[in-house]
């Protein structure tokens, strides 16, 4: 799934006044923490390597995680943004329990896949 068709669906569901470019600021940065905090620090997927992040994210720009984590994990994450900066208070609570569990879905079926990186041994 592209961003631009991402936000598209989000928007339809729950329509605000933010930017694509505002949307596309915020799926960058999950990208980013999806990147730092569980890819990296697994073993590289049997199929190759992770892609590499760009500088910048456009509406062309395939996200990073695939089916069938894509739509609920991302759409949560928007909703979570677009109600925080509303100052929705109730819903943002809402849409984070649903981001946190497409999060633990997505870490659980990395776990399942991959093995930790194996950590520095300590020498003394």
């Amino acid at each position: 799934m592209t961003c631009g068709e991402l936000i598209a669906a989000a928007d339809s569901l729950r329509p605000n006044q933010y930017s694509s470019e505002q949307k596309l600021r915020w799926l960058h940065r999950l990208d980013g923490q999806i990147r730092r905090e569980l890819l990296e620090t697994h073993e590289k997927p049997a199929d190759g390597e992770i892609p590499e992040e760009p500088a910048a994210y456009t509406e062309q720009t395939k996200l990073l995680v695939g089916f069938p984590y894509e739509s609920e994990l991302y759409t949560a994450y928007l909703f979570c943004q677009i109600d925080l900066h509303n100052g929705e208070i109730s819903r943002y609570q809402q849409s984070l329990a649903l981001l946190s569990a497409a999060w633990r879905q997505l870490a659980d079926s990395i776990n399942r896949e991959r093995l930790p990186q194996k950590a520095a041994a300590w020498k003394l």
